[in-house]
């Protein structure tokens, strides 16, 4: 932990933090389509004794998180405006309620590119929240609920809110050779289009995985399998 807060600190700034964040581009692939439909952007950081995640958690700790969340926000504007594919990046709970946030997504040009992945933190109100969404629905963006079913009440969560993606956590997949695990994995997709949402898997690592998503009609995949991150250059000389 000593490490982490040399790295981030209770001052930190968003400029601060853009000096150690990269950005890389994962595929989300479509089984329907037979195609790439969109990249989930995921945040990097120049360290190499401390892990991505532990940077993310120190700046929940510190309720530094929505930092982060502006930041790849901006990073991700540039796109937005001159490629049509999709481009989805992790917001907090917390950052989606903020009127600062809300104010940059109404500037935001290109947000019918743009979708946002919630991933649970705690307990919210879910009436300021419902009605965040609505704006963000009518900005065009679309919100998908990330990480289900993990978490103590992300269930409640999603049967309490307006939304309808869904991206089921990469756990879930890991023992999916097992048919208990294959019951649990489908009966919980079926959960989701009985309520019409649109379903990502993510954490595809294998081919006995990506033939039994198919077999279940899940919408979207994402994982290593479908394809590895890429850098920001890669992604450039692709889309733009």
């Amino acid at each position: 932990m000593k490490n982490i807060k040399k790295i981030v600190s209770n001052e930190i700034s968003e400029e601060e933090l853009e000096k150690i964040l990269t950005i890389v581009f994962q595929p989300v692939y479509s089984l329907e389509k037979n195609k790439i439909v969109s990249y989930e952007v995921l945040s990097r950081f120049a360290s190499k004794n401390i892990s991505t995640i532990e940077i993310i958690e120190q700046l929940e700790t510190m309720d530094k998180i929505h930092l982060l969340d502006f930041l790849v926000l901006k990073k991700v504007e540039k796109y937005l405006k001159k490629s049509d594919i999709k481009l989805a990046i992790n917001v907090s709970f917390k950052t989606i309620l903020r009127n600062e946030f809300i104010n940059r997504l109404h500037l935001l040009k290109g947000s019918k590119n743009l979708m946002i992945e919630l991933v649970e933190r705690g307990n919210f109100d879910y009436e300021d929240f419902n009605t965040t969404i609505s704006l963000l629905y009518k900005l065009g963006i679309r919100v998908v609920m990330d990480d289900f079913p993990i978490g103590s009440s992300n269930v409640e969560n999603l049967i309490k809110t307006q939304i309808q993606d869904v991206k089921i956590d990469r756990n879930l997949l890991r023992n999916i050779s097992q048919e208990k695990e294959k019951k649990m994995y489908k009966g919980i997709v079926n959960l989701l289009k009985n309520r019409e949402s649109i379903i990502t898997a993510e954490g595809v690592e294998t081919f006995e995985e990506l033939e039994f998503l198919k077999k279940i009609s899940v919408d979207l995949v994402q994982g290593y399998f479908i394809g590895k991150p890429i850098s920001e250059e890669e992604f450039s000389k692709l889309y733009i």
